[in-house]
């Protein structure tokens, strides 16, 4: 499942000035040994010393021409604000990076915007420059913030480490993860980044306006008589009343841990990130939306902070047997569902077990395999025929025959294999299919690139869901129309031949009888060269009426799953949730399914073949033409010629 981790990638925290740390590239490297080798000891003490200097005085030049802004009272932008400030530890094998965003400060960007650096770095060891040796900075120092009526409040993140301590995530963890994620924090750093980087204000998706007219609104009394930094303290109120991170930001932050082998294999957990990013929530996420479940709305319940995250065996947890329920249908998540809705798999590993669902996936993968796998044997062998030049002798008689009787009204009529009723249907079929292969497969293939921009320019996530839903309700229309359509035919020719209803069924165009097998056969060997003509097939080949049934069965078992999933609350006041999960791997090898049927084996008979290039006209006016028919069609041929030389053939084609 490694695959679909593709585009979730993290930084791990850094080791110096709390930023994020780098892992040095093949050009840090280069730069490593490079000065290893070119540089002898005796000149590195001068190198040193001239650096030091020089560094000096450019920061003297610096503060004059470029004066600290307001944010920056301590002037430590004037270097940190360029982005090639680092240096080469050859001790760690690692480049230190000292950039700092000053938009970060100029802009407010986020709550440490309104902080002096001092605040947390010792003002004795970053005050001389260039700066002595810096300790790691420790997240949980008082430290003093400016408040809303401009007077200074001790403010410390202390509390947050007691609330740890009741968790799942508590010292001994956080240090353990350290240690098998390969120590990115050095003695003494302060665990929080772990998960923490430079916090921001998270804007969500409101426009200018939307974000402007409160702060306005703000302003109207706040002038000089009530002086307050009203934008900056409404981002901070507005951003820390929803999550500080995206869904995809907060899956990469939980991957760190969750998602590494070394800490997977001692602690004895699964991979909860690759079976979450198997799940539909775990699709609709990397695609995009906000609205589908992450990591901490399953895992903090409502009304609970993140820093105290609980075992699922604790009674306590959201994911506790208890709890998982009213988890799943809290009012943001499925408030109508049943409590069979924590049924559904959510973390969904196959491999795993062997339950229902592994069976499922089984069946499914041997009906690709023995289904598909002789359709495009087939394929690939007529494809061969065509290459080779190798065709049935009688073919161009009858192409020959196909043409003439094509001239004369009554000879179409004769040869006319669709209807306007059976084009319409189909029609409808590929208008359908074709509108939901578009919206349904980026969420099977939700990793791959194409994916994310098809549901981009689709409108997204939730337009995509709702299209497909239309496509879906297209389907079943069409095939409710087409049973009742079929059950009139069957109606009328049973009344037109006096038999009965089981006999009137399998004696309709479609229906598969035994010589339709022994033509399956000829048709083989042919292939494989071991008959030299082609079976005399009629209006409807073995593989053509293969296809129907395809289509019937696969209509049937796409409507019914997809139903299921749409109306998932109902599903689970009635059924297991399991009932969901199971129609969640249906629906998807279903329809990938009869993806390679018609993308592959169907196009091929329709379009690409050179008997029916450039488009067979059969879905356009309801004949094919000579070619296609001396070839796939050699029986109905030579009947349209009987009936057409005894003058009959007056009436249309209605079967």
């Amino acid at each position: 499942m490694d695959s679909s981790l593709d585009g979730l990638s993290w930084r791990r925290p850094d080791a110096t000035l709390g930023t994020n740390m780098h892992r040095m590239s093949q050009d840090t490297q280069e730069m490593k040994t490079i000065s290893r080798q070119r540089l002898a000891p005796h000149y590195r003490l001068t190198a040193a010393w001239f650096v030091r200097h020089v560094l000096a005085a450019a920061v003297v030049v610096l503060a004059v021409a470029c004066p600290a802004a307001a944010e920056d009272p301590e002037g430590c932008l004037t270097c940190h604000r360029y982005q090639g400030l680092a240096r080469l530890d050859p001790r760690e094998n690692q480049v230190h990076l000292y950039y700092v965003d000053p938009s970060y400060y100029d802009r407010a960007l986020g709550p440490h915007a309104r902080l002096r650096c001092t605040q947390c770095h010792e003002r004795s060891e970053v005050e001389v420059i260039p700066h002595k040796a810096v300790n790691p900075v420790n997240c949980t120092r008082a430290c003093h913030v400016i408040g809303a009526e401009g007077m200074e409040i001790q403010f410390s993140h202390s509390g947050i480490e007691g609330m740890l301590q009741g968790s799942v995530h508590d010292a001994k963890a956080l240090q353990t993860s350290n240690e098998l994620l390969g120590k990115p924090l050095r003695e003494g750093q302060s665990s929080c980044l772990l998960c923490h980087d430079e916090p921001r204000f998270h804007r969500g998706t409101e426009t200018w306006a939307q974000q402007a007219a409160p702060i306005r609104r703000c302003n109207v009394c706040h002038t000089e008589a009530l002086p307050v930094n009203t934008a900056y303290f409404y981002w901070h109120v507005f951003a820390r009343s929803r999550p500080a991170r995206g869904n995809i930001d907060t899956v990469r932050v939980c991957a760190v841990c969750h998602h590494n082998q070394a800490i997977l294999q001692q602690t004895k957990m699964s991979d909860a990130v690759s079976s979450y990013l198997f799940s539909f929530h775990g699709k609709a996420m990397l695609l995009g939306s906000e609205e589908t479940a992450s990591c901490l709305n399953c895992h903090v319940g409502e009304m609970q902070n993140v820093h105290v995250m609980k075992s699922a065996q604790d009674p306590n947890s959201p994911t506790s047997p208890m709890q998982v329920a009213d988890t799943c249908r809290s009012p943001a998540c499925h408030p109508l569902a049943g409590a069979e809705m924590s049924q559904a798999a959510v973390h969904l590993e196959l491999a795993r077990g062997f339950g229902i669902e592994w069976l499922v996936a089984v069946v499914f993968i041997g009906m690709i395999v023995f289904t598909f796998g002789p359709s495009l044997m087939l394929s690939a062998l007529e494809m061969l025929h065509i290459g080779i030049g190798r065709e049935d002798p009688h073919t161009h008689e009858r192409a020959k025959v196909a043409a003439e009787l094509l001239e004369h009204r009554r000879g179409r009529r004769l040869l006319e294999r669709f209807n306007l009723h059976q084009r319409l249907q189909h029609w409808t079929l590929v208008v359908a299919f074709a509108t939901l292969v578009v919206t349904g497969f980026p969420l099977k293939f939700a990793d791959r690139d194409w994916a994310a921009w098809t549901i981009w320019h689709i409108g997204g996530v939730d337009v995509a869901r709702h299209v497909h839903r239309v496509a879906g309700v297209m389907l079943i229309l069409g095939f409710v129309y087409h049973m009742g359509y079929v059950g009139s035919l069957i109606i009328r020719k049973k009344r037109r031949e006096g038999t009965g209803p089981i006999q009137t069924i399998f004696r309709m165009p479609l229906a598969v009888s035994p010589s339709d097998m022994k033509e399956m056969l000829h048709l083989i060997l042919y292939l494989v060269g071991l008959r030299k003509t082609r079976p005399l097939q009629g209006r409807f080949s073995m593989p053509e009426k293969f296809e129907y049934f395809g289509v019937f069965w696969g209509t049937l078992l796409l409507g019914l799953t997809g139903m299921l999933m749409w109306h998932s609350d109902w599903t689970t006041r009635y059924m297991s949730g399991r009932v969901l999960t199971l129609a969640y791997l249906i629906h998807g090898f279903e329809a990938f399914l009869a993806l390679l049927h018609v993308g592959v084996v169907h196009m091929v008979s329709v379009i690409f073949s050179p008997a029916v290039a450039p488009v067979s006209p059969a879905m356009f006016n309801g004949l094919s033409g000579p070619e296609e028919l001396a070839e796939a069609h050699p029986a109905w041929v030579e009947e349209a010629k009987r009936k057409f030389d005894a003058g009959q053939g007056g009436e249309a084609n209605h079967g």
